[in-house]
């Protein structure tokens, strides 16, 4: 009979079970992904690559795992530099989006 807390550990990823036993944020390792929503006038993404798709009313910016979107009225890159980007604008969503290769 296999120990439940055993299983679960073997799925989780070397990067989440450090996490969980040290009790740290996963965002602190390097090549990660944090979204900040300052209200909804400003976004702030860090871990952003480059920019796949840019409008006023949509912002895609690639990461790791597929592309960051962000959609809304009046959008701009208000700053963007060593891969952190602030989307300014009326921001209505955001969301993962995994690219199909």
């Amino acid at each position: 009979m296999k120990n439940k807390g055993k299983e679960v550990n073997e799925k989780q990823t070397v990067k989440e079970r450090l996490c969980r036993s040290l009790d740290i944020q996963p965002d602190i390792f390097p090549y990660g992904t944090l979204i900040e929503l300052r209200g909804k006038e400003s976004v702030c993404v860090r871990g952003a690559g480059s920019v796949s798709f840019y409008t006023d009313t949509e912002i895609r910016f690639v990461i790791r795992d597929g592309e960051i979107c962000v959609r809304g009225e009046r959008l701009f890159c208000s700053a963007y530099r060593r891969g952190v980007a602030t989307v300014d604008g009326k921001i209505l969503s955001v969301s993962f989006e995994e690219v199909q290769k």
